[in-house]
């Protein structure tokens, strides 16, 4: 409910502040007068566009400001969280257009871009007029209004429960999917990269041995030459090597041992140690002697060493890392065959999901055909009492994109006259007719507490028992939420539960435009005004109290 209108430097309106209650609200006044102002503010404060007749003049800017109550609207609510909007019962809501025609849009101060007013204006408002594109002129809309009429809540409620289970089914599963791709494109690649691994055979610290064994294959004629005499120095006989000298020492100090000193068998004792010690390093040398110094084994080192280089530059990893590299690509072409089972896990997921979704969209489907018949029984009974006794009012079904609303996309159709073939609402042509087709469905239809109507030219081309029929359903509409109409008809007029007169004062230097609501009074003799004009007679004072039923 728009609870507050502040408009500022708008045409001919350089200040007005309206204060608003629930309920049918009416504003007249003279042709002229700027009533279509108020509306022209209406439709900006919803995303609109400025006509640019209507920008503002002199460096001024226009700003429209609205204070609504949303204590009760869930979607507003939840679209201001998603957008990080703070928000309590009301919100305020700003747009401003400078001399450029460029404009600035506020939620509860903080900048919103014109998609996003004119998304939660449609939570908050309806205009309904020959040159709005909003409310039934919007066939987008007609899916709700049918849902609003029709008793299957819950089965929307599921449905949309479904819809989210299915698209977070989807989305993963794609992803899924994408990541499959990915992978499969580097698969090859990584069985490449893992053969690779798999013939060079890495171990821990094979590389510095590999490095050591080359650095000595490489000096072995050297290394061969000096070991061979290191190796005489040890056994030979003539002279002696060392391990003869020892051994011949111990045998002579052996026979005398038990004649010496403690001391003496200490240091004979130590003596043997150091053979035997000596006895290994010789042993190790023979051995290393011995080795054959193959240059052929000196390739395949170098072979293996430079594929140890090639594979750590191309992986940029150290030597040491290359047993773990095998294991992680061996892990990640793992793990494409695990993503593959998850798929199929997942698309037996979705797939169950899709059903389930289907069944209910048809379900409800069948669910809107049924009342979508009562609909269109009840508005064409509606339809002659509104002067649109020629008028047939029918819901087309037709297969639409998946949603959260299933797969139904709903089309309200008319004909005016009877050799008139059905049409969209929106291509009806009369401005008054438009409005009270919308004031039809609606009041058969609406049952939402939180939208604010604005009916412009709902009394255009009617009069006499029409008009009082246009304003009893105004008023009946009016009982459930706040409903605005600009009317010349004082039979309209008669039902508001508020009433605003609209003026326009001709200065010699200016022209404005002013709103004033009326009291009981004032309302009598704006209604006596409409019926007879500026003399307002007793008999029109009289008439006006009848059709207030006073």
């Amino acid at each position: 409910m728009i609870k507050n209108l502040s408009i500022r430097n708008l045409l001919l309106i350089e200040r007005i502040d309206l204060d608003f209650s629930n309920g049918l609200c009416v504003l007249t006044g003279e042709t002229g007068a700027g009533k279509s102002m108020i509306i022209d503010s209406l439709n900006l404060i919803s995303g609109g566009r400025m006509k640019s007749s209507s920008k503002p003049r002199n460096g001024k800017l226009t700003t429209i400001t609205a204070l609504v109550e949303v204590d009760d609207n869930s979607n507003i609510k939840k679209d201001l969280l998603d957008l990080g909007i703070e928000s309590d019962k009301e919100l305020l809501i700003r747009r401003t257009i400078n001399s450029e025609g460029k404009s600035k849009s506020f939620i509860n101060d903080s900048l919103v871009s014109l998609s996003i007013l004119k998304k939660l204006s449609t939570d908050i408002l309806e205009i309904h007029s020959q040159f709005s594109e909003q409310g039934l002129l919007d066939s987008s809309t007609h899916i709700e209004t049918l849902d609003d009429y029709g008793k299957y809540k819950n089965e929307l409620e599921r449905l949309k429960n479904l819809w989210v289970s299915r698209k977070i089914s989807k989305e993963q599963l794609e992803e899924l999917q994408k990541e499959f791709t990915n992978n499969d494109s580097k698969k090859e690649k990584l069985e490449y990269d893992l053969n690779e691994l798999k013939l060079l055979d890495p171990k821990e610290k094979e590389f510095e041995e590999l490095s050591k064994k080359r650095l000595i294959l490489k000096n072995s004629a050297k290394i061969s030459e000096n070991l061979s005499n290191v190796v005489n120095n040890f056994y030979q006989e003539d002279p002696p090597g060392i391990i003869t000298l020892l051994s011949g020492n111990i045998r002579i100090l052996s026979k005398v041992s038990e004649l010496l000193d403690p001391e003496s068998k200490k240091m004979i004792n130590n003596l043997e140690s150091l053979y035997l010690e000596i006895n290994e390093i010789s042993e190790y040398f023979s051995k290393l002697a011995d080795e054959d110094f193959d240059p052929r084994s000196l390739d395949m080192i170098e072979e293996k060493i430079e594929s140890y280089k090639k594979i750590s530059k191309k992986h940029n990893v150290n030597f040491n890392e290359l047993p773990k590299l095998y294991d992680i690509i061996k892990a990640k072409i793992q793990s494409t065959f695990d993503i593959e089972k998850k798929i199929n896990d997942l698309q037996s997921d979705f797939e169950e999901k899709e059903r389930a979704y289907v069944l209910q969209s048809q379900k409800l489907s069948d669910l809107r055909r049924e009342f979508a018949k009562k609909l269109d029984h009840n508005i064409n009974q509606e339809l002659p009492q509104l002067k649109l006794e020629n008028a047939v009012f029918k819901t087309f079904f037709e297969d639409g994109a998946p949603s959260e609303k299933g797969f139904d996309n709903i089309i309200f159709k008319i004909k005016t006259n009877i050799n008139s073939q059905m049409d969209t609402i929106k291509n009806i042509s009369s401005g008054g007719e438009l409005c009270r087709i919308a004031l039809a469905i609606k009041v058969i239809a609406e049952e939402k507490n939180n939208v604010t109507m604005i009916f412009d030219e709902v009394d255009s081309g009617i009069g006499g028992a029409v008009s009082s029929a246009v304003g009893e359903r105004l008023r009946k509409l009016g009982e459930n939420k706040q409903v605005l109409v600009v009317t010349h008809s004082p039979q309209v007029a008669a039902f508001g539960h508020d009433h605003f007169i609209v003026k326009k004062t001709n200065n010699p230097d200016q022209t404005s435009i002013s709103v004033s609501k009326l009291n009981h009074d004032e309302k009598i003799n704006e209604i006596a005004r409409m019926l007879s004009g500026k003399n307002i007679s007793k008999e029109a004072i009289d008439a006006a109290k009848k059709l207030m039923f006073i």
